[in-house]
């Protein structure tokens, strides 16, 4: 049986590792493939271990729930006189022993309801399992695209900045020669040396990024590892039919994969399990019997007697009204809960989309637009300073436009694939439905 959020996953990583081999995580220490993340996430995350013992911990309770009460054999030697014990093998002297057996019988279906919540629950702490593959596949992909970003931004930080070193230096000789003015010289160092500290920064934000990820992958123990991590798949390409040519969602596909989602699922299974409990808590009103057979053995009246019994508790129905209104309580939070999540998913759905959707513009607008127009203005501005048309200043503002717009650029594409991301791994295929 396959989970909603196993074939979402695994879309995911086939996307962006088609025509790729397949990696093999225990050899990777640097260069990681989103595929080869969540392959590691599947494995190693300790929130997904957690909730495979859960899963261990409800079959446990689902073999508890069939067992029924056992019988009990009991043992009894009575009416001993001290002084008068007789004489010869113990069989011929005058104690009354009786050996009897009482066996526990269950009315009212009880055995089946409580496996039946058991095997709900079971199934409950399976989609809780997958759920939480699911949404620990999605932090393991975030990361992964934090730190594809944080690469980016450190590769456009330190051409920055060894362009402004590059200027500088020239500027510094230029004014030895007497053939720039100390103020342009001394603006050129300033630009030097912030685009030393944005390095600075951009260092540190990756090696946070990569530390990120390595918590995730339980790699944090490998200080080697945790500082070296490398997201080498490029930005997904994402064709996506903008919101005006995207046909309105069809209340019927949005249903079935509603339900298919793992968190669905297992609010649905716990309605299942609450259920049955209210169905045991009202079996309860028939009282249980215990069936009794007896073998006495009494020299002085008779070598074997047999005897059997019967025994039942009185007035259990009135005692059961409290357990059945709790139950009935919890039936109704457990259906209240279904809705609940069912609300949040349909929202997570159309909040991914908005994202992905306004994420998209920008990489539209940032790639065919801003970037063209920084890098002509730029091109332009320097052109100018050359011909004494155009300011310093004018130049190094023409430079920061170009490097806000690239960082821009490396951001909304990073948005733009964590909201794909996010999409791919909340929207599972319709016929993902667990029967």
């Amino acid at each position: 049986m396959k989970s909603a959020l196993s074939l979402s996953m695994t879309t995911l990583a086939c996307v962006l590792a088609s025509g790729m081999a397949r990696a093999d995580t225990t050899e990777l220490t640097h260069g990681w493939t989103l595929a080869a993340v969540l392959e590691r996430t599947v494995q190693a995350n300790r929130d997904i271990q957690s909730a495979r013992r859960a899963v261990d911990a409800a079959q446990a309770d689902k073999t508890s729930a069939s067992v029924t009460p056992p019988a009990q054999f009991s043992l009894l030697s009575q009416a001993i006189d001290p002084n008068h014990l007789g004489s010869g093998s113990l069989w011929h002297r005058p104690i009354d022993t009786i050996a009897r057996i009482d066996k526990p019988v269950e009315r009212g279906n009880k055995a089946q309801w409580r496996e039946r919540a058991a095997q709900a629950g079971l199934a409950a702490a399976e989609q809780d399992k997958a759920d939480v593959v699911r949404t620990q596949g999605l932090t393991a992909a975030q990361a992964y695209w934090d730190l594809k970003l944080a690469q980016e931004q450190m590769t456009i930080s330190e051409h920055n900045w060894q362009l402004a070193q590059d200027s500088s230096r020239a500027a510094q000789l230029r004014l030895a020669q007497g053939d720039l003015s100390r103020l342009e010289a001394t603006r050129l160092a300033v630009e030097a040396d912030r685009a030393a500290n944005e390095r600075s920064q951009a260092r540190l934000q990756l090696t946070q990024a990569s530390m990120a990820l390595s918590q995730v992958l339980a790699l944090e123990r490998d200080a080697g590892v945790q500082t070296g991590l490398q997201a080498v798949d490029p930005w997904p390409d994402l064709g996506q039919p903008s919101p005006a040519n995207r046909p309105a969602p069809d209340p019927a596909l949005e249903e079935a994969w509603l339900a298919a989602r793992p968190d669905v699922q297992a609010a649905t299974r716990r309605v299942e399990q609450a259920q049955s409990a209210l169905s045991l808590a009202e079996s309860q009103r028939s009282a249980d019997v215990t069936l009794s057979v007896q073998f006495e053995h009494n020299p002085g009246v008779g070598d074997r007697l047999w005897g059997v019994g019967v025994a039942f508790p009185l007035g259990v129905d009135g005692r059961q009204d409290g357990p059945v209104k709790r139950a009935l309580i919890a039936v109704d939070e457990a259906q209240s809960q279904l809705e609940k999540v069912k609300a949040a998913a349909l929202a997570d759905h159309r909040i991914q989309q908005e994202a992905l959707d306004t994420a998209l513009a920008r990489v539209d607008r940032l790639d065919k637009q801003l970037l063209p127009q920084a890098r002509e203005a730029l091109k332009g501005a320097e052109f100018a300073r050359q011909q004494g048309a155009l300011s310093l200043q004018d130049v190094l503002d023409a430079r920061r436009a170009l490097h806000a717009a690239e960082l821009d650029a490396a951001m909304a594409h990073a948005d733009a694939a964590k909201a794909w991301t996010a999409l791919t791994m909340t929207t599972p295929e319709p016929h993902a439905v667990t029967p």
